[in-house]
């Protein structure tokens, strides 16, 4: 029996649909069970996209921790936008971590006295923009896929160099902290110092505790200070978690890695944000310039 296209887009719009509400129905259950008991806060992993939470929240799902571990993205007002410019780029149903944070947010807003661990990360805004373009090719104002729906590395590098020039590309990372942490929790991560030579830092108000920490130091520093601010005894043991690794797109995201080349001057504007200098030394930064310009003397003497 041949099933009409009218029949298969009907059938598929019913299984999104059950698929939304099994979403639905997961976050608030885990949610829930999460903040159910306040003598026993959840480590909550909370941060933007494309900075290495999966590792941590992988790593720490292999301890002994008897709590429920959040992951998130979103908490704030912002949750409802991302909802809607997921649904014009046709993503429906949008991620499990929008329908957590809606939920964990319900009941965060009904107890307010609930304490709160949270572990957050921060990371190269360069390394942290290419790295959300290959996941989320969807949002790029232009198609960078080849005919067969992969990402093609030229099209990719073309996109991500004249993006980078956009003043507004790095939005979203430069005012994650304040749009999501200091709105939701009060805590202002640039009011106080962070600890350029650890890495790491925590933050604390009222009832929430926020560690804060440079994906570039994870793995040497991460194990002892999220153990130590979760109190696990030994070091944790970091799995990593890097979706790309298995991914068809890999091969494509190492050529754009290898080949894009930014002019020093540009680079220079990016890392002389508040948010870069908070979180980075000049040394640090020094080296992203060039790690990113490591091939603009080669091109401009091919240009010439």
């Amino acid at each position: 029996m041949t099933i009409s296209s009218h029949t298969l887009i009907k059938y598929m719009k019913q299984i999104k649909l059950l698929r939304a509400v099994a979403f639905t129905l997961k976050a608030k259950r885990e949610a829930t069970s999460a903040l159910s008991n306040p003598d026993s806060p959840p480590p909550i992993i909370y941060q933007m996209g494309k900075v290495g939470s999966s590792t941590v929240y992988k790593s720490l799902m292999n301890t002994s921790l008897s709590k429920p571990i959040l992951h998130l993205h979103f908490l704030s007002q912002d949750l409802s936008k991302h909802r809607h410019t997921l649904k014009q780029a046709g993503v429906y149903p949008p991620p499990y971590h929008i329908y957590l944070g809606e939920a964990t947010r319900k009941l965060l807003n009904r107890h307010q006295d609930v304490p709160i661990k949270i572990i957050s990360l921060v990371r190269d805004p360069i390394a942290c923009l290419i790295s959300d373009i290959f996941q989320n090719p969807y949002f790029a104002e232009e198609s960078i896929l080849t005919d067969t729906g992969l990402i093609d590395s030229q099209k990719a590098s073309r996109y991500i160099d004249r993006n980078l020039s956009d003043p507004n590309a790095f939005t979203y990372i430069f005012e994650w902290f304040n749009r999501e942490l200091k709105t939701v929790f009060g805590i202002d991560v640039f009011a106080e110092p962070f600890s350029l030579e650890t890495g790491h830092t925590v933050y604390s108000k009222a009832n929430v505790e926020v560690l804060v920490i440079r994906l570039e130091d994870l793995s040497e520093k991460g194990p002892k200070a999220i153990s130590d601010f979760l109190g696990l005894g030994d070091p944790l043991i970091l799995e990593q978690s890097n979706i790309r690794d298995n991914s068809k797109e890999k091969g494509a995201y190492l050529e754009v890695l290898e080949n894009l080349s930014l002019s020093p001057s540009l680079c220079k504007e990016i890392y002389s944000s508040k948010f870069v200098k908070n979180f980075y030394s000049e040394t640090m930064i020094s080296e992203f310039i060039l790690k990113w310009a490591k091939n603009s003397s080669k091109l401009s003497n091919q240009r010439q």
